[in-house]
């Protein structure tokens, strides 16, 4: 039995069947955040190559520039950044939350090769990296999918990747250590993250599919932001303004779930969910939905709709409840409990066999008065 889906639905599931297919694509995402936060505009182009039956390769580039200001505390009377604004000695009335002006630009590239063995399995190996002024990223990863029966109706998959970075941190009269002159008044911090996952995939009828997933992840090394501060000893007369604190390492685990519908050759829908755990106090759930419409071979549309929830971390705390001595701390609201929603909409047009336009409208509402839209347009041409 072969699965029998819409061409919207086959695309998210390609994973299940590679068709073979050679393409260059362009994207550019335009992200911005509300309050004059983060704005990102990132290009990128995407080669995909097939050499034989038996081999794929994958080549994509991105560029992001970075622009826009981070909420954390600092001492209003300094005027000085983030950083520098550190103090052990600062009026209450001193003491503000709000936006602190930042801009990096960062250039990312990744490698991946696909090779189909005599039984059709499947070994993909590639390799990530990321640049920006003070942090670096190397990731290399490796999975393989081993057909359980020979209709290739199911599947399991077996992933593991490794990633290893470096931070450069920026010294401060609060910080620990000694300062490399020569990187500029930084101090190099690295910090590692291993990644695994164990897949499976099952085509249920000729219009369904279903996969399951459980996944772990260990991370070690330096693992605070190193421009966000916390407040301590506030009820102190004085406070003190200084950098978070995060543990040294991270234990993550999880499982996802997904299902896919093709209802007509018109409708097909995808929903998926996922459960995340750590041993930072944090724990998450995501649901996920996509509607497809495909009124003729020309044209593809799609709705969807985003719902994302989590518990805060065990050392977070944030306005009112400040630190004293404890040794973690940290005000990242991302590290709080919130919930949050994404609305998504697509649409994409092919002019051709080989030539496709698409652009998407995205816009995500977060509790924590956190807002953000978000728009991609591009075209893929197959060659």
């Amino acid at each position: 039995m072969q699965l029998r889906i819409s061409l919207a639905a086959a695309t998210l599931l390609s994973a299940l069947s590679v068709q073979a297919e050679d393409y260059v694509s362009f994207e550019y995402l335009q992200y911005d955040e509300n309050n004059n936060r983060t704005s990102v505009s990132a290009p990128s182009i995407t080669v995909n190559k097939d050499f034989g039956v038996d081999y794929t390769l994958n080549v994509s580039l991105v560029a992001d520039a970075v622009s826009g200001a981070s909420e954390t505390y600092y001492d209003a009377s300094s005027g000085a950044s983030a950083i520098d604004s550190r103090s052990t000695n600062v009026n209450q009335s001193d003491v503000k939350y709000g936006n602190v002006d930042y801009e990096d630009d960062r250039v990312a590239g990744s490698i991946a090769l696909t090779t189909r063995f005599d039984n059709r399995d499947e070994l993909t190996v590639g390799i990530n990296r990321s640049n920006e002024s003070d942090f670096y990223s190397t990731e290399l990863s490796g999975e393989y999918m081993h057909y359980l029966d020979e209709s290739k109706n199911q599947s399991i998959t077996f992933g593991l990747s490794y990633m290893a970075n470096q931070i450069l941190v920026q010294c401060s009269a609060t910080g620990t250590g000694s300062c490399d002159t020569l990187s500029g008044g930084s101090e190099e911090e690295t910090a590692d993250t291993i990644s695994t996952q164990i897949g499976f995939h099952q085509v249920l009828d000729s219009t369904s599919y279903a996969e399951a997933a459980l996944y772990f992840m260990q991370e070690d090394g330096y693992l605070t932001n190193p421009y966000l501060n916390v407040v301590r000893y506030y009820d102190s007369g004085t406070a003190q303004i200084v950098g978070e604190n995060r543990p040294d390492s991270r234990t993550i685990y999880g499982a996802s779930f997904k299902y896919a519908k093709a209802v007509n050759d018109q409708f097909s829908a995808l929903a998926s969910y996922r459960f995340y755990n750590d041993d930072w106090g944090v724990n998450s759930h995501t649901i996920d939905t996509d509607l497809y419409y495909e009124p003729n071979s020309d044209w593809l549309f799609k709705v969807g709709l985003r719902y994302y929830t989590q518990s805060e971390a065990d050392f977070f705390k944030f306005e009112k409840d400040y630190f004293t001595n404890q040794t973690y701390a940290s005000s990242d609201l991302r590290l709080s409990d919130f919930d949050a929603i994404t609305y998504k909409s697509y649409v994409e047009y092919k002019f051709s066999d080989e030539f496709s336009y698409n652009i998407s409208a995205n816009f995500y509402d977060q509790s924590t008065d956190l807002s953000a839209t978000y728009f991609m347009t591009g075209f893929k041409y197959k060659f």
